[in-house]
């Protein structure tokens, strides 16, 4: 057995990479918090491990890095720099799905036909998954700022309930969120919910 941890190689690959790219953020620290939270709590629906993850991280980490290049083409950008950069402890296939990942944060998913040659059917759906969780992840900070604090995430029957602190509105944020929660219950037939508890200070 290796003592050595890879896996936080991989992270501290990645964050070397964002910084490079000057994408590397607090809104991207929230973006990983957020997502990786919500992937614990739907543990029980979406079937994926410890290796899935860790690709969830690595696009949270990644999932601005166009904008270095371009603000219009953004994503396109995203994919392009996480397919020419090389992630020790990552396969190219695993590149790929983090690449794919990134690239549809702000676009809408594509059919398994866009992908055939790059990635198989199995590889593809845990794009999907990982991509619905990114979205509503993002969403909840599309404003860069932090609103939301103590975050909990927990499944009750058909829904997941994400309780956040706020010490401020969040209705652009529930905005947003709610466009995408949609795309979110296809994936998973779970539909996502935010519980507001208001902070005053």
């Amino acid at each position: 057995r290796f003592s050595h941890d890879f896996e936080k190689d991989i992270l501290a690959a990645s964050r070397n990479l964002a910084e490079r790219y000057q994408s590397y953020s607090s809104h991207t620290e929230a973006v990983l918090s957020m997502s990786t939270t919500i992937f614990d709590a739907m543990k029980k629906v979406h079937g994926m491990g410890k290796r899935e993850r860790l690709l969830l991280q690595v696009a949270s980490i990644l999932h601005d890095c166009g904008r270095y290049m371009s603000l219009v083409n953004q994503s396109e950008c995203s994919y392009h720099i996480i397919m020419a950069s090389e992630i020790i402890g990552m396969s190219h296939l695993e590149r790929e799905i983090v690449a794919t990942i990134a690239k549809h944060d702000a676009l809408s998913m594509q059919p398994y036909d866009s992908v055939i040659g790059k990635m198989n059917r199995e590889s593809y759906m845990v794009v999907s998954k990982l991509t619905a969780i990114l979205k509503i992840a993002n969403a909840m900070d599309r404003r860069h700022k932090q609103k939301f604090k103590n975050i909990k995430a927990v499944l009750k029957g058909r829904e997941l309930i994400i309780t956040v602190e706020a010490e401020e509105s969040i209705v652009l944020e529930k905005g947003l969120f709610s466009t995408y929660a949609d795309s979110f219950e296809e994936v998973f037939s779970i539909m996502p919910k935010i519980r507001e508890k208001r902070v005053f200070q």
